[in-house]
């Protein structure tokens, strides 16, 4: 029954603590100790990890430990020149340092930490595994090992021995190895890493990759020394490459089929279970049955070569809204059909067409705006197919390709400039719809702005490389960068 307002009961409770002048001071003091460390905290990232100078700073030192350690252990004779290096990046470091060059400073300082901690790896006699992404299309997932989770991939991504790597129907990807291979995850596979080994002490690298369904395509490099190898098995094959080569793998879990195509350098097959291999050299390929019978071997039909339109081609429509592409490629003897593969992205993880036509030309009807990646393979009578040619790009623009009186140069941003092995991997961004080359070598932009790419260093030493981008108007900006290559 709910109360009237004469039944209820006022009460008033009283309660109280005492509290010391110590307890006072002490609280004081922890208030003033949270707001320095949350204050520190704020100036160390959002001011002193901004400051030019301060990274230079740090990363110098920590090039020092670094060096430091190294060289209070003992040194075998192959790691002299590893030594060698990280001192003399130490002192250029320092030296742009002085001279307020503060990011030739901390890229030098980088890699003497990189030299040096090649160099602990070899005292230690340490094996240095490593593959990363290098570039992912679409819905790409990573499951680690002795885990249950898949998780998103993402560019740069390290990746370890027991990673699986598992691409949907609309994605693909491709993983750079410690030793230079690249291997492309083709849309609808799943790939597990096996084992990565490399021996600073005896040079000899070995990268074994399990295809557990779908399709990978690998470029191998050439070998440090004998005893590297590249190995790609499935469940009733092991396909293992000892020197620079292209191939594909693609194996059938419901037929327990696998087939493989070598492009160039050569392959050899067997069984899981060991015997006798088979050799297949370049424009050759073969299957392999649910038994591990490898089948004879079949040549595969010569790669088209690519006529219309050229490489990186602007194409513009006026006023329309859209408009036909003509396609065009040389005959491959023999080949009576032709597959035409386009797409919107470099790894052609979702086709705009994929057809077979009779002749060696095509066109492409109501082609609106974009970017537009396009590559050909040929066919013999009984389905055979070959190795598929360049990728080449082209870009529809409609109306003007700039506005008239345009003098202002396009950006060109260097986000990560990362040696690995004898390569760099570089990512960066320009302005979208620039050419953009290193050296003279054209690297791909895709719409946005942003490029990515793998550029072989093809000496030992320091090496200068000079980015150049130029805008439909015809301004260029030009960076450079340098790295060191070493060899052990």
């Amino acid at each position: 029954m709910p109360l009237n307002r004469g039944d209820r009961k006022s009460s008033l409770s009283l309660d109280w603590f005492n509290v010391s002048y110590r307890s006072i001071v002490l609280f004081v003091l922890g208030i003033a100790t949270v707001g320095a460390v949350v204050g520190g905290g704020i100036y160390y990232k959002y001011i002193y990890q901004g400051d030019p100078r301060a990274r230079a700073a740090e990363a110098i030192a920590s090039a020092e430990k670094y060096l430091e350690q190294a060289d209070g252990e003992k040194i075998p004779d192959e790691g002299q020149d590893l030594k060698a290096t990280a001192q003399r990046l130490l002192a250029d470091s320092r030296r742009h340092f002085d001279a307020a060059n503060f990011e030739d400073a901390t890229r030098a300082a980088e890699q003497s930490q990189m030299s040096s901690r090649r160099l602990m790896s070899l005292i230690k006699g340490e094996a240095a595994r490593s593959a990363q992404f290098y570039k992912i299309e679409g819905d790409v997932r990573v499951k680690r090992a002795r885990e249950m989770v898949w998780i998103p991939a993402e560019k740069g991504m390290a990746l370890s021995a027991g990673d699986q790597i598992k691409t949907s129907s609309r994605s693909a990807a491709q993983i750079i190895y410690f030793n230079g291979t690249i291997t492309t995850v083709t849309p609808g596979s799943l790939l597990e890493i096996k084992e990565l080994y490399d021996n600073p002490s005896t040079r000899i690298q070995q990268v074994r990759e399990q295809l557990r369904e779908g399709r990978i395509a690998s470029l191998t490099q050439e070998p440090s020394t004998q005893g590297s190898y590249h190995e790609i098995a499935t469940r009733n094959s092991v396909a293992v490459t000892q020197d620079r080569a292209s191939l594909e793998v693609a194996y059938d879990e419901e037929q327990g089929k696998t087939r493989l195509a070598v492009h160039s350098g050569k392959t050899e097959v067997k069984s899981p279970e060991g015997g006798k291999a088979v050799e297949v050299e370049a424009g050759e390929g073969v299957t392999v049955d649910r038994g591990s019978h490898v089948s004879e071997k079949k040549l595969l039909p010569p790669t088209p070569l690519l006529e219309e339109p050229i490489d990186h081609k602007i194409i513009q429509l006026g006023d329309a809204n859209d408009g036909p592409v003509d396609l065009s490629w040389q005959k491959v003897p023999g080949a009576k059909r032709y597959r035409l593969q386009v797409a919107n992205q470099a790894l052609f993880s979702d086709t705009l067409v994929d057809k077979t036509v009779p002749t060696n030309s095509a066109t492409l009807p109501g082609t609106t705006e974009g970017s537009y990646y396009w590559r050909i393979s040929a066919l013999f009578d009984d389905g055979t197919e070959g190795p598929s040619s360049e990728v080449r790009k082209f870009r529809v623009v409609a109306g003007t390709l700039s506005p008239i009186g345009d003098k202002e140069p396009p950006i060109l941003i260097i986000d990560d400039f990362l040696p690995f092995a004898t390569q760099v991997i570089v990512r960066g961004r320009t302005e979208p719809g620039a050419l953009l080359s290193v050296d003279g070598t054209r690297i791909d932009v895709l719409d946005d702005g942003s490029f990515t790419s793998v550029i072989p260093l093809r000496r030992t030493g320091v090496v200068k490389l000079v980015f150049t981008a130029q805008d439909v108007a015809g301004n260029t900006t030009r960076v450079e960068r340098t790295v060191t290559v070493d060899t052990y």
